[in-house]
């Protein structure tokens, strides 16, 4: 096995398009306010990641996710719905099937995402 590297500015950003049919109303919405996201393919080692920008006051509805979920606030910060305020190097640990939403703050937000596998999100 080697080492890989997945560098930001190479990353491929996500053709709305493409997202997952669950997600094509929320990602086209997303589209049009800068909001964005890029996957990390890291197959060798059996993870799902990924990074996502989202502009100051984006709001992420309720929803869940099917698959265990690590979230890392890289840049800016979010105050999550029903919680707490999260700001750069704050972690969030998300189990399977949890509701949860956020509000992007003042300056937006760039976390990265990293699950034990691909899942499927379900908006509330």
């Amino acid at each position: 096995m080697t080492v890989e590297y997945h560098q930001l500015a190479e990353l491929p950003w996500e053709n709305p398009k493409d997202a997952p049919p669950e997600l094509q109303e929320l990602a086209k919405k997303a589209a049009g306010t800068g909001a964005r996201r890029a996957p990390i393919p890291c197959d060798s080692i059996g993870v799902y990641s990924q990074i996502s920008e989202l502009p100051a006051g984006y709001e992420i509805p309720p929803h869940s996710h099917s698959a265990h979920e690590l979230m890392v606030v890289l840049e800016g910060g979010c105050t999550v719905m029903g919680g707490p305020e999260l700001t750069a190097g704050d972690l969030a640990e998300i189990p399977a099937d949890t509701e949860y939403g956020f509000v992007a703050g003042d300056q937006g937000i760039r976390f990265l995402v990293v699950r034990p596998e691909a899942s499927v999100t379900a908006i509330s």
